[in-house]
């Protein structure tokens, strides 16, 4: 016999469907087929194989929106506030990657058709005070509500008669129940042959 070391495994509510706050471990641009750009990252609380991809996204007039509310939400790479020529407010920020590692997000894990467990591409800020940018308990609400509403209308796995957040005694019990299978099958039907 030998002497090992093995990893202690985490669950429970690390693999939960919904919310959950993390700190970005690291943050690394790409680019899509030669044509679109995207940003990966990755999570200090969760394995490197759950990441969350958000490809940039570009409005009527050309500017940058997706990408850019990411570093927003995340409050991570922000100048300050500058005034535009028409006087319209506008954030200034720098949008390197590295200024997204050690902030904090809020995600929302849930698993997609195969079941595999998967990262919204929409995210939540966190309740904070910044210099420029603050987010308080009803910011947070707006983000989290708007990002389950895409979920629900996007993202949210066809219903199959399972629901893939039930757990072995849920499924053991669902169908041990008398709702699923009819008791009463009367004798006098004939066989069709």
């Amino acid at each position: 016999m030998a002497i090992r070391t093995t990893a202690m495994g985490q669950g429970g509510e690390l693999w939960n469907h919904g919310w959950h706050e993390v700190t970005i471990k690291d943050a690394k641009y790409g680019v899509y087929n030669n044509e679109v750009r995207y940003i990966d990252m990755t999570f200090e609380e969760y394995p490197e194989t759950l990441n969350l991809r958000i490809y940039e996204a570009k409005s009527k007039t050309g500017e940058e929106f997706a990408i850019a509310k990411l570093f927003r939400l995340a409050n991570a790479g922000i100048i300050g506030e500058v005034v535009d020529t028409s006087g319209k407010k506008m954030l200034q920020f720098d949008d390197e990657a590295t200024n997204l590692v050690t902030k904090k997000i809020n995600i929302f894990l849930y698993k997609n058709e195969e079941g595999y467990f998967r990262v919204l591409n929409r995210i939540a800020p966190i309740v904070q005070e910044g210099e420029v940018l603050s987010y308080n308990e009803n910011d947070l609400s707006y983000w989290m509500n708007t990002a389950e509403k895409y979920y629900e209308d996007y993202k949210k796995p066809s219903d199959s008669g399972i629901d893939v957040t039930m757990n072995m005694e849920d499924i053991v019990s669902a169908l041990d129940s008398d709702d699923t299978v009819e008791e009463n099958v009367e004798d006098t039907v004939e066989a069709p042959f």
